[in-house]
C-alpha cells in the first residue's frame, strides 16, 4: 500500500509539473525583447598602458666625488644648459695650479734655449733638480703611506694607483731634470729647443685633460623640460654612470602598453584606441597605435606569471591635460570595425547543441534560430547569417524559456 501511495504521489507531481508547464506556455513568459537593427560594431583588445613623456631623457653623472649642490627638484622646469648639480672640484683645482706652474717652467726653458750664456740655464736646471728631488721625496712618502693604508683597507685601489702614478711621474721628472743639466753642461744641442717645445705641448695637453675632467663635476640639462625623477641628494657621493635625473616634456606624452603576443597579430599601426581609467575620471580620450615592437619580451604579471608580451606605443589625440606621466590607464584597441551591419546584444546569443543560436519571437512565441557570428564588440555581436533587420529576438533568454513558449514582452 505504501508503495502504491508513493507511486500515486509521484504521478501527481509529474502531472502538476506538466500542467504548470502547459499553463506557462499558454499564459506566456515575461521576457525582454529587442528589435534587430543595423549599426557599427567594433572588435577590440583590452589592456592597460602607462603614460610617459615622449622623448624623456635619462641624465647620468659623468664625474665622481661628493655632491655639493642639487639645484632642481621633481616638477621643476629646466632649460637646456641649466646647472642641475655640482660635485667637489678641489682636487682638480690643485691639479690645474700644478699644470700652470709646469707650463711656466716649460715656457722659460723654451725661451732660454737660444741664450748664448748657459750659466742661468745651469742654475735653473739645478733648481729644477732640487725641486724634482723634493717632489720625488714627497711622492715616495705618499706612495709608501698609501700602500699601508690600502693594505689596511682604509683607501681604495684607485687612490693607491693615483699615489703610485704621482711617484712615477716625480721620478721621471727628476731624471729628465738631471739629463737636461748634463746636456746644458755639455753645451746645448740643436734638438734642445724642440725638446722644450714638446714638453710645453705635453703640459698643455695635461692641463686640457684636467679641465675636461673638471667640467664633468658639473651636470647640466641637455634640453628644456620638466624634472620627472631626481635620484641624487646634496652631500651624497656621486658615481660615474649613476642615473641622476629624468627630464621630459609633459606637453608631449604618449602611452606605452604591452599586449599579449597571442593577440598582437590583430593589432596594426593606425588602429584607433579608446583611453579610460580612474585616474582621468569618466572622460574617454582617443589615440592611435603609432609603433609596434618587432619582438616580444617576457613580463611577469601581478600574479607572478611570466607572459610573452609585445610593446606598443600609442599616440594620444586631442587634449592631454588630464594625463600625467606615470598614470596607469585602461585602453581598448579597435582591431576591426564594420558599419551598417546586423547586430544584437551579446546577451541574446547562446550555444545550444554545438550551435550558435538566438530566440526569435515569431507569432508571439519563442522560436530557436541558428545564427553565425561576425565581429564581437562591446556588449554587441555582429550576425552575418540567420537574422534580418527588423526581426524581434529575446534580449536575455534564460533556462526557463523553451521553444514554442508564448512571450509577453517586458518594457525596457
Amino acid at each position: 500500500m505504501k508503495k502504491k501511495k508513493i507511486l500515486l504521489i509521484s504521478g501527481a507531481v509529474v502531472i502538476v509539473a506538466a500542467a504548470a508547464a502547459a499553463i506557462a506556455l499558454q499564459s506566456g513568459v515575461s521576457a525582454e525583447t529587442e528589435t534587430v537593427s543595423k549599426g557599427k560594431v567594433d572588435q577590440y583588445i583590452e589592456d592597460t598602458a602607462l603614460v610617459k613623456c615622449k622623448g624623456s631623457q635619462n641624465i647620468y653623472i659623468e664625474g665622481s666625488g661628493k655632491i655639493t649642490s642639487v639645484n632642481f627638484d621633481v616638477g621643476d622646469s629646466v632649460k637646456a644648459g641649466d646647472l642641475l648639480l655640482s660635485m667637489d672640484k678641489s682636487d682638480y683645482e690643485l691639479q690645474l695650479k700644478d699644470a700652470d706652474a709646469k707650463i711656466k717652467a716649460a715656457q722659460s726653458q723654451l725661451e732660454g734655449a737660444d741664450a748664448k750664456n748657459y750659466a742661468d740655464k745651469i742654475t735653473a736646471a739645478q733648481s729644477a733638480i732640487e725641486q724634482g728631488q723634493v717632489a720625488l721625496d714627497a711622492a715616495t712618502r705618499n706612495f709608501e703611506s698609501s700602500k699601508k693604508l690600502y693594505e689596511a683597507g682604509v683607501i681604495s685601489k684607485e687612490e693607491l694607483d693615483k699615489s703610485e702614478d704621482a711617484y712615477k711621474t716625480a721620478s721621471l721628472a727628476l731624471k729628465a731634470s738631471t739629463a737636461q743639466l748634463n746636456e746644458i753642461k755639455n753645451g746645448a744641442p740643436d734638438y734642445l729647443k724642440e725638446g722644450y717645445a714638446s714638453q710645453l705641448e705635453q703640459v698643455l695637453i695635461y692641463k686640457d685633460g684636467i679641465a675636461k675632467n673638471m667640467q664633468k663635476q658639473e651636470l647640466k640639462s641637455p634640453a628644456d623640460g620638466i624634472v620627472l625623477e631626481r635620484n641624487v641628494e646634496s652631500g651624497s657621493s656621486g658615481t660615474a654612470g649613476a642615473l641622476a635625473f629624468v627630464i621630459g616634456n609633459v606637453q608631449d606624452m604618449e602611452l606605452e602598453a604591452n599586449i599579449l603576443s597571442d593577440e598582437s597579430y590583430k593589432v596594426k599601426v593606425g588602429d584607433e584606441v579608446e583611453i579610460t581609467g580612474q585616474s582621468i575620471g569618466g572622460v574617454v580620450l582617443k589615440g592611435k597605435v603609432s609603433k609596434i615592437a618587432p619582438s616580444a619580451k617576457i613580463i611577469t604579471s601581478t600574479l607572478g606569471v611570466d607572459q610573452s608580451r609585445v610593446p606598443i606605443t600609442i599616440q594620444i589625440s586631442g587634449d592631454k591635460g588630464l594625463l600625467k606621466p606615470g598614470y596607469n590607464v585602461d585602453i581598448k584597441i579597435i582591431t576591426s570595425s564594420k558599419q551598417d551591419t546586423v547586430k544584437v546584444p551579446d546577451s541574446a546569443v547562446f550555444d545550444y547543441n554545438d550551435k550558435t543560436c538566438v530566440f526569435v519571437v515569431k507569432d508571439g512565441k519563442a522560436a530557436l534560430r541558428e545564427v553565425k557570428k561576425g565581429l564581437e564588440g562591446d556588449k554587441e555581436v555582429e550576425i552575418v547569417e540567420g537574422l534580418k533587420e527588423g526581426e524581434v529576438i529575446l534580449a536575455r533568454p534564460d533556462n526557463n524559456i523553451k521553444e514554442g513558449a508564448k512571450i509577453k514582452p517586458l518594457k525596457k
